[in-house]
């Protein structure tokens, strides 16, 4: 279970990272877009600070959390547009920003989720449950994209470790294709049927396998074992969005439950 604060943690970190990836992956010559991403940076940070002066055990419905989720609301919605509008100009070569429009389209619908939330928890109220069909599609997208970029930033002597993360990529891409069935099978029956939740506890357990794996190589890279070009921050950034991944996943397979339990929602170096 996560609590209301922990919710507004997760996602508050989550998109200031964002934030700081566009920022980087900018060339300086883009002043004023960098400039847009700092202020992001910042306007997320105000929000954090605030949320860490409250009890992180205040209900949902009280009026503190409900004041936090619209003050969250400026900061969120308007990187959403920032990062749209990056996107599009991305999409036609106006701008020279060193990443893809589809790694925008995994950021975008992060942030999205959160936008979904929000209205909810300014009224005092718990968002629906996404269904599982959305969780995987959302998520395994996400996954599929750590993997990719991981691969991708990895240096081309690391072989071995370029091997392993091929093999994420075509289960991750394989989970999706199966998950874009499932929700064709929704039309004519009713959701979390046997076979769905059976991917739901497969796509945890791989889940879980490859995040161990970017846990040994997050310790290589400290140790300045691991020959890449990317930063601590953009590689720890796995590890909150995987654990909020499988607490979502266990509450469709409970089998999941205790690596939900034990996992943690925080930046390992950053928070």
């Amino acid at each position: 279970m996560i609590s209301p604060w922990e919710e507004h943690l997760f996602w508050l970190e989550v998109l200031q990272d964002h934030a700081y990836f566009v920022r980087d992956h900018l060339s300086p010559s883009e002043a004023q877009w960098v400039q847009a991403a700092q202020q992001y940076i910042q306007a997320f940070e105000g929000v954090l600070q605030r949320l860490q002066q409250l009890d992180p055990h205040l209900d949902v419905s009280h009026p503190d959390m409900q004041e936090l989720a619209k003050a969250a609301w400026p900061a969120a919605s308007g990187y959403y547009q920032l990062e749209g509008q990056l996107q599009k100009l991305r999409i036609a070569n106006q701008i020279n920003l060193n990443l893809t429009p589809t790694y925008l389209n995994g950021t975008l619908g992060e942030n999205q989720e959160y936008l979904r939330m929000l209205p909810y928890m300014a009224q005092g109220r718990t968002a629906p449950l996404q269904p599982l069909v959305d969780v995987l599609d959302l998520w395994l997208e996400d996954q599929l994209g750590h993997a990719v970029l991981l691969r991708n930033v990895l240096d081309p002597s690391e072989g071995s470790l370029i091997r392993i993360l091929d093999g994420y990529i075509a289960r991750f891409q394989s989970y999706l294709l199966q998950n874009h069935h499932m929700r064709k099978f929704l039309r004519f029956t009713e959701p979390n049927f046997p076979r769905q939740t059976a991917l739901a506890l497969e796509v945890g357990q791989t889940t879980l396998e490859m995040n161990g794996m970017i846990q040994q190589t997050v310790a290589r890279f400290r140790n300045t074992e691991v020959l890449s070009r990317t930063t601590l921050r953009f590689l720890e950034h796995h590890f909150p969005e995987t654990c909020y991944f499988v607490k979502k996943l266990a509450f469709y397979a409970p089998a999941l439950q205790e690596a939900a339990s034990a996992c943690s929602l925080r930046r390992p170096s950053f928070s």
